[in-house]
């Protein structure tokens, strides 16, 4: 798809600008750019329209990504958020871009084409290429002069927002104050308290049980399920339906002969005992015994690594083994290919020379070349038979599908008999389904929507993959109902005792700090209630051995008096208590350049960030926007 191959080759300001540009052009203009003349309108800015259809065309964009990003379809009170942040999106992006064009900047038509040309997705064999530029922006449904009006847009919008951040300043002492706090640690003494220590002591009554069960109903339900029929075409089912013809198979082949025709690889071990080639007669003669002694102990069993270890003893000549993959001719030296190609697998060649030294080979696996004939390989060739012909078959039944699930809405059934594939139908699924077909994103979204399970009408095509198409109709719709309560009356008693065993251990907490305020030091306090304090001494902010809800307690406690401590209480998760005691703040000696770059780095970012949050702020709150909520 166009825009991926964009979002994969963009980076840098220009991902920013091509990116911004694809979303706008989706979101704010829509797909079509012609007249949309009396269309309805959903918001107003300064007097420039935003039409029903540029809003859907987002919200459909966004929701997508929503679930893609979250594995599944959305709630209805999440769509409702969702269509509120789409419509303040597009209304913030609007504003700006008016900003931009208010302000005076200029992009010259010469940035413009040196931002389409570099532009990866708009090239061919030499270089930019006009042709796959038209018929690529044609599938954003715009044209070239429409495109570079959005990009000039766009780059203008983001040379405003250059202008706001580069205004943004650090000064060194800022940067090194800062530095000095981060690198600042704690000598700290804490106590954990874990429910789980008194929970399983407490009894929860019948009463008690009943009671939660009548005012609750959070995590007591049954979500909401769908069953729904389904056309499923994909080429891997029509392939196992493909009839085999011997003769086809043979002329299929025969037509993609030199797809089958895998060149011969050999993989092989090789020890390399180096020699100069000006060596002389004693280095020749000596190398040549050290590698007719190590020829010798390979040969008994022993591995080239395990060889090369044992007896490099670190004299010359030097030994180096080397471990090749699956090489074809021409990979390796030509002297070397001569040597290995005529040798058979497993076979451990002679000590060869070289004019790099001295080796020895061992050719551990061949295979391809000549043994790769039809008959050899029958089995792939049958699979990728079937796959050609299903997937001629799957192009002309896939437009069938579309058009007669679209024509006759209301039913599979003509779809079905016209195509000739069987109307399959679910059992009762939820949107969290483990079926693999009925969990993916696409497939809830339809099954769950609600003018679909009103209407009972056909889904739209739903491309799964580029060779995967399923059409859905909701055949009966269960709301989300409450379990009774024997299903979850030991589900309440654990939420029960839980909530009970979490009260009771934030009380001793809430104890021993009563205790530490009176006065009294860690010691006492912990023989007098019965607890061990654990110790945790120079620990930094990112310390990993501390659990990290008691070091952001221990970070926010102040300086304690000498020979003192402050100290803190906080939760740990949903359950759990603890008690933090920090008796020294130590500060670094010396600071990294280093260091202090990165927070400068860092604080530059925010204050960049914040100032440009804040000049979206007043151009928003001095735009007149309208929102027409009837239309959405």
């Amino acid at each position: 798809m166009l825009m991926q191959k964009i979002r994969n080759w963009a980076t840098g300001w220009i991902a920013g600008a091509i990116m911004g540009l694809i979303i706008i052009t989706f979101a704010v203009w829509g797909i079509n750019f012609a007249d949309q003349g009396s269309e309805p309108v959903v918001a107003s800015v300064n007097g420039e329209d935003i039409k029903l259809r540029q809003f859907q065309q987002a919200y459909g964009n966004f929701r997508e990504q929503m679930q893609k990003y979250t594995g599944k379809s959305l709630a209805p009170a999440e769509e409702e958020i969702l269509k509120k942040q789409t419509l303040d999106k597009l209304i913030q992006d609007e504003v700006i871009n008016q900003a931009a064009v208010d302000s005076g900047l200029q992009i010259s038509n010469a940035t413009i084409r040196k931002t389409v040309r570099d532009i990866d997705v708009f090239s061919g064999e030499n270089g930019f290429d006009r042709a796959i530029y038209e018929r690529s922006v044609m599938q954003l449904g715009m044209t070239s002069t429409t495109f570079e009006h959005q990009l000039r847009l766009e780059l203008m919008a983001n040379q405003l927002q250059g202008a706001v951040i580069n205004s943004a300043f650090v000064s060194e002492k800022e940067a090194v104050w800062l530095t000095r706090i981060s690198k600042q640690t704690r000598d700290l003494s804490y106590v954990i308290l874990p429910a789980d220590d008194v929970k399983e002591s407490i009894e929860i009554s019948d009463d008690a049980i009943e009671e939660y069960y009548s005012k609750t109903s959070q995590g007591l339900t049954e979500p909401d399920q769908v069953k729904v029929a389904y056309l499923e075409l994909s080429v891997e089912k029509l392939a196992e339906g493909v009839q085999v013809v011997e003769e086809d198979v043979r002329i299929y082949y025969d037509n993609n002969k030199d797809k089958y025709d895998v060149k011969e690889e050999r993989k092989v071990n090789v020890i390399d005992i180096k020699l100069s080639p000006e060596a002389d007669d004693e280095e020749i003669e000596l190398a040549r015994n050290k590698a007719n002694k190590l020829r010798e102990l390979i040969n008994s069993g022993i591995s080239f690594t395990e060889v090369a270890e044992k007896h490099d003893d670190g004299s010359k000549p030097e030994i180096l083994v080397s471990e090749h993959g699956f090489l074809t001719r021409g990979v390796l030296p030509e002297e070397v290919d001569e040597i290995v190609f005529n040798m058979g697998q497993d076979e451990l060649s002679v000590v060869e020379r070289t004019d790099r030294g001295l080796h020895i080979f061992r050719v551990e696996e061949i295979k391809g070349g000549a043994k790769n004939t039809f008959e050899n390989s029958r089995e792939v060739i049958e699979k990728d038979y079937k796959r050609s012909e299903a997937e001629y078959k799957y192009f002309d039944l896939a437009d069938k599908l579309v058009t007669l699930a679209y024509e006759h809405s209301d039913s599979l059934e003509v779809a079905s008999e016209e195509i000739g594939i069987e109307i399959q139908e679910s059992d009762f699924f939820s949107r969290d389904g483990t079926n693999e077909l009925f969990a993916d994103p696409k497939i809830l979204a339809a099954s769950f929507n609600q003018e679909a399970i009103k209407s009972g009408q056909n889904s739209e095509a739903i491309e799964l993959d580029n060779n995967h198409l399923v059409v859905i109709q909701v055949l009966e719709y269960l709301p989300a109902e409450k379990k009774s309560l024997d299903t979850v009356k030991e589900q309440i008693t654990q939420i029960l005792k839980t909530e009970q065993a979490s009260k009771i251990q934030q009380e001793k907490g809430q104890e021993i700090l009563q205790q530490l305020k009176q006065g009294s030091d860690l010691s006492q306090v912990a023989e007098t209630i019965g607890f061990e304090w654990k110790q945790a001494d120079a620990v930094n902010r990112d310390d990993v051995s501390v659990n990290r809800k008691i070091l952001r307690t221990a970070f926010k406690l102040g300086k304690p008096a000498e020979n003192s401590f402050t100290f803190a209480g906080t939760e740990i998760g949903r359950e759990d208590y603890a008690v933090v005691a920090v008796s020294e703040i130590g500060y670094p000696h010396s600071l990294l350049d280093e260091d202090i770059d990165k927070t400068k780095a860092m604080l530059l970012q925010s204050k960049a960030n914040d100032e440009w949050s804040s000049v979206v702020d007043a151009l928003m709150d001095r735009a007149s926007t309208s929102i027409n909520s009837n239309n959405l």
